[in-house]
């Protein structure tokens, strides 16, 4: 198959999958409000061919080509008698906000740690009244 076939296969089965209805779902009613899915598509393909001539003049040629796409969910447009709003599906899971803020608990959990230190020692000092002296 010739590089510019494969291309065109490619680049048609692409166009067939990433369609505005892939971006902008169906609507569904729910509750007396329609909701319509938002999504993000990121594709990329790419393709090789090549031919050639061995040394006892057999000629010989090949192709070939790969597609990936990523279909990812972002927000939902409700639509009410009242108004229209744009939910936005946040990127970050519940675990991926915990682990974002682990730098920042540390920190707080050492300033806490050093400040307890601190005052434990005041605590513990003994002042030149409280030793008494013997004379």
């Amino acid at each position: 198959m010739a590089l510019e076939q494969i291309i065109k296969e490619l680049a048609g089965e692409l166009e067939r999958i990433v369609t505005t209805k892939t971006v902008v779902g169906d609507s569904v009613i729910a509750a007396g409000k329609t909701i319509i899915p938002v999504t993000k598509v990121t594709f990329g393909f790419g393709c090789g061919s090549g031919e050639g001539t061995e040394n006892k003049g057999n000629v010989g040629s090949g192709g070939g080509g790969g597609a990936g796409a990523k279909i990812e969910p972002i927000a939902f447009i409700v639509i009410s008698d009242e108004e229209v709003r744009l939910l936005k599906i946040s990127g970050k899971t519940d675990l991926g906000k915990i682990i974002e803020a682990v730098p920042e608990v540390i920190d707080n959990i050492k300033s806490i740690k050093s400040k307890m230190s601190k005052n434990e020692k005041k605590e513990g000092e003994v002042t030149g009244e409280e030793k008494g002296s013997i004379d």
